[in-house]
């Protein structure tokens, strides 16, 4: 239409240039043709901008699949048999170690989402069947106190009022309140494993453990699959820049597909053997500070025996001596007697331990981590078994990836596990679910070598990680270019809606 708009224009200035003006008449019909001539256009011009309108409506109006909704939600109900995993304990079941951790960074600015988090704790204990009242913080008078406010909800403006008074009587309140629910998670944690160990035995009378595993997996890829050739999203994927049109020429996806595989050899197969291989290898290399550190630590494996065990003796010891000077109850030396002044000597040394028993319990979670480590993996262990024992255990993932890599927010670090997850447990793998963390293999060798007998073009330069990024981009772009042909959608519609969107501002 648009050529046979210009070609109907290119004729009207050759009769425009010979039409006679030499007189009034004929000035006169030359006048009367430019009128008609506009006219004609003007209609034409009128029928092209409504052609374009209704061919990129069409793309507006691709609708959103709902059975993707659907899948996610059948995905999410497979998390119960997160309750029964192998790779941590009930104290990660029930999401202790995030809510905890949660507690450092809310209490200086953000008292609201500190009283939040205290709440989602209590809740977890209501949960496993624990109902927590005031006497269950006995390590200070001023943590019961508060705790006691939460638990009879009290409002945010009385919460508010007395954590600024109790706070200047005793700053390490927050620090208390943390160490006083690891202290009840501990004297209740039989009874919340038995919790967790009785819905198992229910669900197994009716199921295996790996039904849930296996379903899951299968939604996973179902979900990857139409999530991936869905118009919907990758029509969006565009819109929102994700990819730009550009990068789906015709003659630039040819060079590709001729740069990466031998002639005559490229197809999907081979493009998703390809990417998937450059999908692993890439996992091993954005998390090989974990993988190094857990090397180590399978490495050495033997002396993290008795680690757990070890820790609660020392945290024995300490809270002993805090339960002695909890139960000082003369006026001379109580710190929770209205008086008008405290024993000096006592508060230091009440100070001391409370602060020795915080590093202890920080070291606690340290060790059960690496109690876990000595039980639940071996020497033996697949790198795939290593990460998704640590995809289990939040703290040590955040704890590692803020040694490792200095200035990151929580919300990031907390973005990159869920992410991390995300990849680890919902992703059918090879070359990570058939070699052990501790073999000693040239890999980046035996990719590039197995790529070769798969006719694939690779180079263990484009696979280094400076240049891996970069090499997955380009197989990518292979990759959206297939979905997009699978999807039913054409560039061209895509680029034509593209060129109306900004003609239209």
């Amino acid at each position: 239409m648009k050529e046979d708009f210009e070609s109907k224009i290119e004729e009207f200035k050759k009769i425009l240039e010979i039409l006679p003006t030499n007189n009034k008449e004929n000035r006169k019909k030359k006048i009367d043709y430019i009128a008609s001539e506009e006219l004609s256009n003007n209609n034409m011009i009128e029928k092209i901008r409504k052609e374009m309108d209704f061919r990129a409506s069409k793309l507006d109006k691709i609708p959103e699949n709902p059975d993707i909704k659907k899948i996610e939600e059948e995905i999410e109900k497979c998390s119960i048999a997160n309750e029964w995993n192998i790779y941590n304990t009930s104290y990660e079941k029930m999401h202790l170690d995030y809510y905890l951790y949660q507690i450092h960074r809310y209490y200086k600015d953000d008292l609201d989402s500190l009283n939040d988090c205290i709440r989602k704790i209590l809740e977890s204990f209501n949960k496993v069947g624990i109902s927590l009242k005031k006497e269950d913080f006995d390590y200070n008078y001023y943590v019961s106190l508060y705790l006691d406010r939460i638990i009879n909800n009290a409002s945010e403006e009385d919460l508010a009022k007395t954590f600024e008074e109790l706070y200047w009587k005793f700053p390490e309140i927050i620090k208390t309140i943390e160490v006083s629910f690891k202290n009840i998670y501990l004297k209740y944690e039989k009874k919340i494993d038995k919790y967790y160990e009785s819905r198992h035995n229910e669900y197994l009378k009716q199921h295996k453990d790996s039904d849930l595993d296996d379903l899951k997996l299968i939604l996973s890829l179902k979900l990857k699959n139409l999530k991936d050739k869905d118009p919907y999203l990758l029509f969006h994927k565009i819109l929102n820049k994700e990819y730009l049109i550009a990068d789906f020429n015709p003659a630039d996806i040819e060079k590709k597909k001729q740069a990466y595989f031998k002639e005559n050899c490229y197809s999907k197969n081979n493009l998703s053997k390809l990417n998937q291989i450059l999908f692993e290898y890439n996992i091993i290399l954005r998390y090989n500070y974990l993988l190094q550190d857990m090397k180590e630590l399978l490495t050495n494996k033997d002396t993290l025996k008795n680690s757990k065990a070890n820790a609660l003796k020392e945290i024995d010891k300490i809270e002993k001596e805090v339960e002695k000077l909890n139960k000082v109850q003369t006026p001379k030396h109580s710190l929770f007697k209205k008086k008008k002044k405290v024993d000096e000597k006592w508060l230091f040394n009440y100070k001391e331990n409370l602060t020795k028993l915080i590093d202890l319990y920080n070291e606690f979670d340290k060790q059960s981590f690496n109690d876990l480590v000595y039980n639940r993996l071996s020497q033996d262990s697949k790198i795939l078994d290593v990460l998704k024992f640590i995809s289990f255990n939040y703290l040590y993932f955040i704890n590692k990836t803020k040694e490792h890599e200095d200035g990151l927010t929580i919300e990031i670090i907390s973005d990159r596990y869920e992410e991390f997850k995300r990849n680890v447990n919902s992703s059918e793998f090879t070359l990570l679910n058939n070699v052990a963390l501790l073999d000693d293999k040239p890999m980046k060798e035996i990719i590039v070598n197995k790529c070769s007998l798969d006719n694939i073009t690779l180079t263990t330069e484009q696979v280094d990680i400076d240049n891996i990024e970069k090499t997955m981009k380009e197989i990518d772009i292979l990759v959206q270019n297939e979905n997009i042909i699978d999807s039913g959608l054409l560039v061209d519609d895509i680029k034509f809606y593209l060129e109306v969107k900004k003609d239209q501002g």
